[in-house]
């Protein structure tokens, strides 16, 4: 079978190929937003899809590509083909994306090709980083993102974000409810300047009507890139691994001891110390016990403090 090849765009930073036409057999697509996206951000699996309205959301993201070619030596010292899935402008930095599952970026058939590409990025200084599908579902930013991208090429009436500074000439920071009342604006309008990097807020915490709200940088910065990076407790890893820093036995080494040391949220039940001394719980004694047959005694609860009301 023949296979297909797409025409190429031409232009600056322009798609290698078209998904489209190259993966015909896959659910793919693309997004694109007026000055965010020269060219549609174009993608081809679930993971893909969800990391491109992240990027978006990105304060410190200009512009987002897809699909970028280049060459790289492979560890023979053969060189090859590689296509990054993304490549984002922050500050003066293009840094190209690989979006993977961190089984398949892990696995013993794949990890030396992706050291092998990050030591060639690292001789050239070219910047590169990996996102993997943890990240992606890390919440609360998951949560904001679904809910923000709704608002991301709404219309805004000129006269809102007037008004919004003025508000916030009196005070840094309040709640997005008070913010409607003092401005006044609606929520979608409020939504709406959040998801336009136009209003920040603390991306660790969930999105709500009550959630602080302030100007860019005062004091509140919104999302960037590097959090994104740095988020699960794979960040550090994936930045060495981005570096082609180590070898493939390392990698998986690691991986594997993080997978067996996890870090379950604070309860009431792993936090250091302890709970008040109480005296213990005891059984009920053979007097205490309500009359039975032999066969209804297997579901006594032991530990019951008090006595039956027939004791």
């Amino acid at each position: 079978m023949k296979k297909h090849r797409s025409k190429k765009v031409v232009g600056h930073n322009a798609p290698s190929r078209q998904l489209v036409e190259v993966s015909p057999h896959r659910t793919t697509g693309g997004l694109q937003v007026e000055e965010l996206t020269p060219y549609p951000a174009e993608y081809e699996s679930p993971h893909e899809k969800l990391v491109i309205p992240r990027l978006l959301l990105c304060k410190n993201i200009k512009r987002v590509y897809s699909q970028q070619e280049r060459t790289y030596l492979d560890q023979d010292g053969v060189e090859r083909q590689y296509i990054a899935d993304f490549m984002v402008e922050h500050g003066d930095i293009e840094t190209l994306l690989e979006i993977k599952p961190l089984e398949f970026l892990f696995h013993p058939g794949h990890l030396p090709k992706y050291l092998s590409i990050a030591k060639h990025f690292r001789k050239t200084k070219q910047a590169f980083a990996f996102i993997v599908d943890e990240q992606l579902f890390c919440e609360p930013q998951k949560t904001n993102t679904n809910l923000l991208m709704r608002y991301l090429t709404s219309p805004l009436p000129c006269e809102a974000l007037a008004r919004v500074t003025e508000a916030f000439q009196r005070k840094q920071t309040m709640a997005i409810s008070e913010l409607c009342d003092t401005a006044p604006c609606s929520l979608a309008e409020a939504y709406t300047l959040i998801a336009q990097r136009q209003l920040c807020f603390d991306w660790s915490q969930k999105l709500t009507k009550s959630t602080l709200v302030s100007l860019p940088d005062q004091p509140l910065k919104g999302l960037f890139l590097e959090d994104i990076l740095r988020s699960t407790q794979h960040g550090d890893l994936l930045a060495a691994l981005a570096l082609g820093r180590g070898t493939p036995d390392q990698y998986r080494l690691e991986i594997t001891t993080a997978r067996r040391q996890t870090r379950p949220p604070l309860t009431p039940w792993n936090f250091v110390g302890g709970f008040s001394k109480a005296p213990p719980l005891r059984d009920l004694g053979a007097s205490e016990l309500s009359p039975r047959k032999s066969w209804e005694r297997r579901d006594r609860a032991p530990g019951q403090a008090t006595k039956p009301n027939n004791a």
